[in-house]
């Protein structure tokens, strides 16, 4: 089987005006099936997941990928390469066709893939929502930057996922990962929210600061930088800001406005399936308005039959006393990051240490026993991920790369 080789960048890649290398998904375009299909359900969709062998594509993918459906996105996760694809499917008559695109969580690397599940090979029954009478085989073929397919690929079913009686989160750091890592969307915008599941995330982190008029936005850093957005005059303290000035002065990296935490939840709540959103507190003016915001959306998810939690996060002592400060606190769920008395004084429905703390299993189950989750992060490297699996309790991990979270927490 042939191996896909270090494609040029400019096959998938282009310079921004200010000299910025980004990364676009590659899409069909006019050559797209899926608006030509009718859409799947969920028990169709339950019975397509699972541990699946590679016996086409195994030099780019390894020999074992586990299939998830987040969301709209039917995703694989491999532990070769960190590769991930993200797919949308549907039915055409009995058949089942899914396209999308792969891509290496680590490096550049990037294509286009369309695979089928043949009505002789399970598409018949999974069609109906039915078990298939016969094992489940996909094929189809991936390809280099935005050419079209022609590299074989086939996954053969070996098992289903096992099935946990409570969640497991897979928490996107920034909203999605870091601009670091070229994804198609800026870090904390409402683009790469949207894009989250495909990798994996069923929970997202965000960054939440305040503006100089009192508006709470997500964006990470203290200051307006190059890292972050694009625009000459964007320098110095978001603070000094108002959300006016910051549409009118600048970007993020991939030309999106920075958004409101509004904005934000809004996105989670009526255009993803996420499930938790971590409101991690960076300025601690913003804790008064975050709470009201939190409460108005849990109100919009309920009215809309979506369960998803949105939850404060505390980083720090004075975050704490803020927040105990203001009297709707015992009705505003949140994660603490300090020591266990912290987490007890704020009655932090999760505690979430740093990974470097090491995997402290007595203290997880001392957390577990009182009824709380705990949340390690930021967990990215596929060796440090097992050891806190096998080593410890944990209750989601939060993580710059969650379709590697995703492979070693489903294969297991």
């Amino acid at each position: 089987m042939m191996k896909i080789l270090i494609i040029p960048l400019l096959a998938f890649a282009v310079l921004s005006c200010a000299g910025d290398l980004t990364v676009s998904a590659p899409d069909f375009g006019d050559n797209s099936l899926i608006a030509q299909t009718s859409a799947l359900s969920d028990s169709s969709k339950l019975r397509i997941e699972g541990i699946y062998s590679v016996e086409g594509g195994e030099a780019n993918f390894g020999r074992t990928v586990v299939a998830k459906w987040n969301g709209k996105f039917f995703s694989f996760f491999a532990g070769t390469n960190s590769a991930y694809v993200a797919l949308q499917g549907g039915r055409l008559d009995s058949t089942l066709v899914f396209e999308g695109y792969w891509r290496y969580a680590q490096d550049l690397n990037t294509g286009l893939m369309r695979l089928r599940i043949e009505a002789s090979e399970g598409g018949r029954e999974l069609s109906q929502g039915m078990i298939p009478s016969v094992p489940v085989v996909i094929r189809g073929s991936f390809g280099d930057g935005s050419s079209q397919p022609t590299n074989p690929i086939v996954l053969k079913l070996v098992r289903p996922l096992s099935q946990r009686s409570t969640p497991f989160w897979i928490i996107a750091h920034r909203a999605g990962g870091r601009n670091s890592d070229l994804l198609p969307e800026s870090e904390n915008s409402l683009g790469i929210i949207q894009i989250a599941e495909g990798l994996g995330a069923n929970g997202v982190e965000i960054d939440v600061r305040l503006t100089q008029d009192g508006i709470p936005v997500i964006y990470h850093d203290e200051n307006l930088n190059p890292r972050l957005v694009k625009g000459e005059f964007c320098i110095g303290p978001i603070a000094n800001y108002t959300y006016a000035h910051l549409r009118t002065l600048c970007t993020l990296k991939n030309g999106e406005q920075i958004p409101t935490l509004a904005e934000a939840l809004e996105t989670v709540v009526m255009k993803t399936s996420l499930s938790l959103v971590w409101l991690d507190i960076k300025a601690e003016d913003a804790i008064a308005p975050v709470i009201q915001l939190q409460r108005q959306y849990l109100q919009l998810a309920a009215s809309v039959g979506r369960s998803v939690e949105l939850l404060i996060g505390l980083p720090s002592l004075s975050a704490v006393e803020k927040y105990l400060a203001d009297s709707s606190h015992g009705t505003a769920p949140a994660i603490c990051e300090l020591d266990l008395a912290d987490v007890r004084r704020a009655n932090a429905v999760v505690w979430a240490p740093a990974w470097t703390l090491g995997p402290m299993l007595q203290k997880v189950t001392e957390m577990h026993n009182e009824g709380r989750r705990v949340f390690f992060w930021t967990l990215d490297g596929s060796e440090f991920i097992k050891v806190f699996l096998n080593q410890s309790m944990p209750d989601g991990m939060v993580t710059n790369y969650p379709s590697i979270v995703a492979y070693e927490y489903y294969v297991r």
